[in-house]
């Protein structure tokens, strides 16, 4: 790795990351939602994972996806390393994602596609 890619990793705190959520949000007209929702989602949990100082080095990691296939309620998510598929994210959804997967360790039931990959969610921490 070079000196700069190791800067990078560095300041997104890659070696800090907990957990990693990935969001559809396809470029081009989506089946499974409104882009403009989509595009919404985005945008809300860049800035809360901000202000809650979550991300970069606080210990989760976001990706915007183009597509992760489930092409039905959406926009969609899944999260690692649970590997918890969730439906609905929107604004409203993500919040309660955020508060309660990401930072609180435990699934939404009624936002549930999927998952986890395993049969518990174990050691989870607050981040």
């Amino acid at each position: 790795m070079t000196s700069k890619t190791t800067q990078v990793a560095e300041n997104l705190g890659l070696n800090l990351t907990q957990r990693h959520i990935f969001l559809c949000v396809k470029s081009s007209p989506q089946s499974c939602c409104d882009s403009e929702v989509a595009l919404q989602s985005w945008e809300y949990l860049k800035t809360k994972l901000k202000e809650l100082n979550l991300s970069e080095r606080g210990g989760i990691q976001r990706t915007k996806a183009d597509c992760l296939r489930i092409c039905d309620s959406g926009p969609i998510c899944v999260i690692y390393p649970e590997g918890v598929w969730y439906r609905n994210c929107t604004p409203k959804n993500l919040d309660l994602i955020i508060t309660k997967h990401l930072i609180g360790g435990n699934i939404i039931e009624e936002l549930r596609i999927t998952g986890p990959i395993f049969s518990q969610l174990t050691n989870a921490r607050s981040v």
